[in-house]
């Protein structure tokens, strides 16, 4: 049976998540736990109620997929995903149609789908459903974050962190003024940034704002999530959520610094690695973080069909 969310699904989604290691898993660039599962479910983007299915037998969550939409935007964007004990029984195929039609209810004219670089019976199912491949990033891991060292930042720059009721509008304005003109990029809002907040995970001191005479000029979104606090230290993982430099200070070493004073931070939660996403269109990005040690762990591709 395939029925759509219901409050307390959690549990049962999150272990599906997790028994599924060839699927994307990176939420918000974020591995998933329960309160990055209820941020998924809260997102302004995000009708649970009517986008998100799951594919339940004999009480068990044995599929799901996700439907995301911005209201006035040609794009839509899915998940699909069932374990691998119940695959090549129609029920990917069934999921998928059930988000394919609510993307044409809402709108939608074309629908794209994130698979891991390595899940060839994903790729291969979604090019049999009509899917060509368009885009594709890289998920990178820096494997030892204790050896990284200590920021150094330009003349004329310096740093401060999140002030809580006071910098969520300063997050909107950084990222969408640089991130204009990247790929499917679409402007961050109020909203999206007000859920990060309020979640149990969020801590001010880990988003960190570059200054240039009196201004914000760059930011280093970093997370770790409350779950991973209570792991053993040689187990405990941070991600780099964002990170951002306005255009008109860039190649002045901002980014590095920004960087590298994120994961100063991290390191100082507990964190022993890190991860990150990057676009595939941004090379210049990715060649940051391998110099500062980060490896390329996947390659991601898109995959798109028009409605």
């Amino acid at each position: 049976m395939i029925r759509n969310y219901r409050p307390g699904d959690e549990p049962q989604w999150l272990r599906l998540l997790t028994a599924s290691p060839d699927f994307v898993h990176d939420f918000f660039n974020q591995f998933p736990s329960l309160d990055v599962l209820r941020l998924v479910v809260q997102y302004p983007h995000m009708d649970a109620a009517r986008n998100l299915f799951f594919a339940e037998l004999g009480g068990e969550l044995v599929g799901y997929a996700e439907l995301w939409r911005r209201t006035g935007l040609p794009r839509t964007v899915a998940r699909v995903l069932v374990h691998p004990d119940w695959r090549r029984r129609g029920l990917g195929a069934a999921l998928l149609a059930q988000v394919e039609m609510r993307a044409r209810t809402e709108g939608g004219r074309y629908l794209d789908i994130l698979v891991a670089g390595e899940h060839k019976a994903g790729q291969g199912f979604l090019e049999a459903h009509g899917f060509e491949r368009v885009h594709y990033g890289w998920q990178m891991l820096l494997p030892d974050i204790r050896s990284v060292p200590s920021p150094t930042w330009p003349s004329g720059y310096s740093m401060r962190t999140f002030v809580p009721g006071q910098d969520k509008r300063t997050t909107v304005a950084i990222e969408n003024l640089s991130f204009q003109g990247e790929w499917e990029f679409v402007p961050i809002e109020l909203g999206e940034v007000e859920g990060f907040v309020h979640s149990p995970s969020f801590r001010a001191e880990g988003v960190l704002y570059a200054m240039h005479e009196g201004q914000v000029v760059g930011e280093c979104w970093n997370w770790i999530d409350e779950e991973q606090r209570h792991m053993p230290l040689e187990e405990r993982s941070g991600s780099v959520w964002c990170l951002c430099v306005h255009p008109q200070h860039r190649g002045r070493g901002l980014g590095k610094a920004l960087l590298l004073a994120g994961l100063q931070w991290l390191r100082q939660q507990g964190a022993t690695l890190a991860t990150l996403a990057v676009d595939g269109a941004n090379e210049r990005a990715k060649h940051l973080y391998e110099l500062v040690g980060f490896i390329t762990r996947r390659t991601d591709a898109w995959y798109r069909r028009y409605l």
